[in-house]
């Protein structure tokens, strides 16, 4: 059965008198147990922190190799991990539809516990809501975490001309896969969605190799990119012959009409490293299971007007609009 499919005459949650939520409530802390002990994660000692919330909508919440929870925890924790902090502590919250059945929900509460141990955050709080049917698409998550800087935070303001940019996973796998399961493309057999935690990743890199970072989310690379050129005021220039893409993937982005440029992940960042430590940050990450299609994309410039710029196979340069080109827009609800 498709779990995406909700049967009428399941178990199912109630309507928002008031039974609904302590069912769900009650479900959830039996799930999450653990990461809510009494007093929550050991006290902090002073270090400076780090906060970063999202909201969770992808259609549909169960996917080949994920699902809505591991999707809030990995997108929450590696938007941390971008700014250099260790992932402390997870608060969610969730938005159920009444009639939803209580074992699909049961299925997060356990994606999201077993996202947060591989993330090594602790699950400190949560609350829930249950509304009508008809007043929600099944089940809205949101998440907000902090994190703890132990070392000098990462900033865009720290790039410097000649950095290399790195991105840690092939682009689009993760609206590919999506997508394909949309529409019975089939392609979500071969193209996982690259969804996952990356504390670990970034863990095992060379002490100092990082200058800055920026997770790969809604909109792609180019995304990404267009912020981290107007944040750090220099140009970024890409070389599109080297922009990792699954094989398998090559099919599916032609077919949707899709640029891997603009495709969504939800488990990639965009590394920016100085030359010397490039090539180490590279065999670091390839070393790692979410790191192994790395690659090094491109390079900071000295030109200043905070563009980005894409040099083709055969030599040309251009410049990336500032928006979105025509036809490229991605589909709703992919996080």
């Amino acid at each position: 059965m498709d779990v995406n499919s909700w049967p009428v005459g399941e178990v199912a949650l109630a309507d928002d008198s008031g039974t609904g939520p302590r069912q769900l409530t009650s479900l959830v802390l039996d799930v999450l147990g653990p990461g809510l002990a009494p007093g929550g994660p050991p006290p902090l000692s002073g270090e400076p922190l780090a906060v970063r919330t999202g909201c969770y909508v992808v259609d549909p919440p169960f996917f080949g190799n994920g699902d809505l929870g591991r999707l809030a925890v990995a997108g929450t924790v590696n938007a941390l991990i971008a700014t250099g902090a260790d992932p402390y502590a997870l608060s969610l919250g969730l938005i159920v539809e009444a009639g939803t059945p209580l074992h699909l929900l049961r299925r997060v509460a356990e994606s999201v516990r077993d996202t947060a141990h591989e993330a090594g955050i602790a699950v400190a709080a949560v609350d829930t809501r249950v509304v009508r049917a008809g007043d929600a698409d099944r089940l809205f998550l949101t998440a907000t975490g902090i994190g703890v800087h132990r070392r000098p935070p990462l900033a865009l303001s720290a790039v410097r001309p000649g950095d290399r940019m790195l991105v840690t996973a092939p682009l689009g796998n993760h609206a590919v896969h999506l997508l394909s399961l949309r529409a019975g493309l089939g392609f979500e057999h071969h193209v996982p969605s690259d969804c996952a935690p990356l504390t670990s990743l970034l863990n095992g890199l060379p002490p100092d190799a990082l200058r800055a970072a920026a997770p790969i989310t809604s909109g792609g690379l180019a995304a990404t990119l267009r912020a981290c050129a107007t944040a750090c005021g220099l140009t970024l220039r890409i070389d599109e012959g080297a922009l990792p893409v699954q094989y398998e993937a090559r099919p599916a982005f032609e077919l949707l009409g899709l640029s891997p440029l603009h495709a969504a992940n939800a488990g990639s960042l965009c590394l920016f490293a100085p030359p010397a430590a490039a090539d180490a940050v590279l065999a670091a990450l390839r070393c790692h299971p979410y790191g192994r299609q790395a690659a090094i994309v491109g390079t900071v410039t000295e030109d200043t007007a905070g563009a980005v710029e894409l040099r083709s196979p055969d030599g040309p340069v251009h410049r990336l609009p500032a928006g979105v080109p025509p036809g490229s827009a991605e589909p709703p609800r992919l996080r």
